[in-house]
């Protein structure tokens, strides 16, 4: 039987992000946040949540979505398909990272269909799918350019509890205020 993905996951959890990858995934942050939260905004998807939780349910909730989405969809859609660094040459590269994108992209509405019912209409929303591409690009560059698990983590644990709990991702979730695209 073969290590892997165990060994690639090992691999990339003890790999330590340098301090240019994680300014670099800042920076990926912050174009992603100048891509999607004016488009979303001015379209009514994103609309600014007036009160936030109690700060145990916060935290509860943050913890929850570091563990899934954000942990499990890195490990199966960054660290199993995408090469550890930039070791292959760019068409290589972005051969891998468009497969490692056009999968994770997919999912949502598959999970969806299959098993996640909640995201049935939100997640063939093309103003969901269109912000999923984006973040999607973002934590594979991330992950391609520190072969570490943590920069493209957090970014999405970020950007996630953000929209759920911040921009009124999780009255969508939950069935309210959702429209058709």
């Amino acid at each position: 039987m073969s290590a892997w993905p165990l060994s690639q996951w090992l691999a990339a959890m003890l790999q330590r992000p340098t301090a240019s990858d994680l300014l670099l995934s800042l920076a990926l942050l912050g174009l992603f946040t100048l891509l999607s939260v004016p488009t979303g905004l001015a379209s009514g998807f994103l609309r600014p949540t007036r009160a936030l939780p109690p700060p145990a349910l916060l935290g509860q909730r943050a913890l929850a979505l570091l563990l899934m989405p954000s942990l499990v969809e890195e490990l199966l859609f960054r660290v199993t398909l995408l090469p550890r660094g930039l070791s292959l040459p760019a068409p290589s590269l972005g051969a891998w990272l468009a497969l490692s994108l056009g999968l994770f992209v997919a999912y949502h509405p598959l999970a969806a269909r299959l098993w996640y019912p909640p995201g049935r209409s939100l997640f063939r929303d093309a103003r969901f799918l269109i912000p999923c591409t984006w973040l999607g690009l973002a934590c594979g560059l991330a992950y391609l350019f520190s072969a570490s698990l943590w920069p493209p983590l957090l970014l999405h644990w970020v950007v996630v509890l953000v929209w759920l709990e911040l921009l009124g991702g999780r009255s969508r979730l939950e069935g309210r205020g959702h429209r058709g695209a």
